[in-house]
């Protein structure tokens, strides 16, 4: 077969483009690596505005919360009707696994599910002057608190004061990020 400058000519410039193809670029810069995607954090959550004033009357709460900030957890106090403490906080670095470690703390510690999300049922040690319970909610990498504080002389017992707990978390909830 013979072959012909055109024909040399084009298959030496599609050796050209292949080779360019498969070359380096001078630029050894490597490419931007994509950032890694961040789950939902907690900065934006507000507990002083985490329910709505309806869902506040419904527990029993009529004054608005003030804020208040406790061994590195933003909450907000509210004061109810029956003379309880509603503390709703946030701890956005404390997921499930950290509250696992703190266990020793409470007199009762179980496991539970809080509308879609894992949580935890708690009730603090040596409290016996108040019937006292926290809900705790996982909530990106981080936890949100729903704690029920009554003097225990006039208020219901634990189990009571968990389960109003739950009530609350669970209205709380969908709205976490």
């Amino acid at each position: 077969m013979r072959t012909t400058p055109v024909t040399a000519a084009a298959a030496l410039a599609l050796t050209g483009l292949l080779l360019t193809g498969c070359s380096t670029s001078d630029d050894d810069t490597p490419a931007p690596e994509e950032e890694a995607l961040v789950g939902p954090t907690l900065a934006g959550f507000d507990p002083c505005s985490a329910l709505s004033q309806s869902d506040l009357q419904h527990v029993g709460v009529t004054e608005p919360g003030e804020q208040a900030d406790e061994d590195g957890e933003v909450g907000c106090n509210f004061r109810g009707d029956d003379e309880f403490l509603l503390r709703i906080s946030k701890a956005e670095t404390t997921g499930l696994d950290a509250w696992q470690r703190q266990r020793g703390g409470f007199s009762s510690f179980e496991p539970n599910t809080v509308g879609s999300r894992p949580g935890i049922s708690a009730v603090p040690s040596g409290s016996s002057e108040f019937s006292w319970c926290r809900q705790i909610v996982a909530s990106g990498e981080g936890s949100v608190s729903v704690e029920l504080k009554y003097n225990a002389d006039t208020g219901p017992a634990d189990p009571e004061t968990c389960a109003k707990a739950l009530e609350i978390a669970q209205v709380l909830e969908p709205g976490l990020p």
